[in-house]
């Protein structure tokens, strides 16, 4: 039988274990995001051909890693908003920053529940589970624009299905906090109790 000491040891060896792939997944996540908003950001033009541009994506590690993970879609979508905004600057058609900045907005019923299905496929081809912000990483543009969902904002959104999706069953959480993840399906622990 082991002693106090030896499961207290061995306890805080897995919470700083899971406090270390927290920290490298959210690493990754903050890495991934600035990355994508300096693509995003970035305005080529016909002066260079799609050859120099990969190219030049390549010798930055950080961002080729993210970019060549894109698909087609995104890759054009990210090349023209960027260029889109640029010409509506140049117009003066619309406000270089959109008057709703720092507006916070409800989702509708129809984005709730398209978010719930959403969530309910990623979790089933992720068996193990996922946190809030991996989640939010496996919606892609396509997915965030048919909704009206800025990406940037995707894992502050998923607060209320998430919630939704636990409450009636559909799917569970283990952890807390921080280290909290959503798995597929309902709580088997409890079922089991009852």
């Amino acid at each position: 039988m082991p002693s106090r000491r030896s499961q207290a040891a061995a306890q805080q060896l897995e919470i700083g274990t899971l406090y270390e792939q927290e920290l490298r997944a959210l690493n990754e996540d903050l890495r991934r995001q600035a990355a994508l908003s300096m693509f995003s950001k970035l305005q080529p033009s016909n002066k260079i051909s799609v050859e120099q541009f990969i190219e030049s994506l390549r010798q930055h590690k950080e961002v080729w890693s993210v970019v060549s993970t894109m698909g087609i879609v995104d890759f054009a979508d990210c090349i023209n908003d960027g260029r889109r905004l640029r010409e509506l600057a140049r117009s003066r058609l619309a406000p270089a920053e959109p008057a709703h900045e720092g507006r916070r907005t409800r989702l509708s019923e129809q984005q709730k529940q398209a978010l719930k299905v959403i969530i309910q496929r990623v979790l089933a081809e992720h068996r193990e589970g996922l946190n809030r912000n991996e989640i939010a990483g496996q919606i892609s543009l396509e997915q965030a624009a048919g909704l009206g969902i800025d990406r940037a904002e995707m894992a502050n959104k998923l607060r209320q299905p998430l919630a939704e999706l636990v409450s009636d069953g559909k799917i569970h959480t283990v952890g807390e906090k921080r280290l909290l993840k959503y798995l597929p399906g309902p709580d088997q622990r409890h079922k089991d109790k009852t």
